[in-house]
């Protein structure tokens, strides 16, 4: 599977994607969130189209935050199983390749 398929099948949020464990099922999927990752650095360094991309790293990068906060926030149900003890330092690896896409794309 490609990085851009990889990027599209998390913003889709299909079966067996990091989203698709995180947002549909509250799980954190180490070995998924490891794709997600890997992919977003292999896009950097593709030429591919920019503005898209961008868009749907934008929105993935947003989701994952958006339910780590609400995993952590007394007052909303949503909890995240099998979330790693580590999490903050695979969050600061999302973050970088995240930074990475960014710095050397645009």
């Amino acid at each position: 599977m490609s990085a851009k398929d990889i990027l599209i099948d998390n913003v889709e949020m299909k079966n067996g994607s990091f989203l698709h464990y995180l947002h549909n099922k509250s799980e954190f999927n180490n070995n998924a969130f490891k794709k997600l990752y890997a992919a977003i650095r292999v896009l950097a360094d593709e030429e591919v189209d920019i503005s898209r991309t961008a868009q749907n790293i934008n929105y993935v990068y947003g989701q994952i935050l958006k339910c780590l906060l609400f995993h952590f926030d007394k007052n909303d149900e949503f909890k995240i199983s099998n979330l790693p003890e580590n999490y903050s330092k695979l969050v600061s690896y999302l973050d970088n390749s995240v930074e990475y896409y960014f710095k050397t794309r645009i």
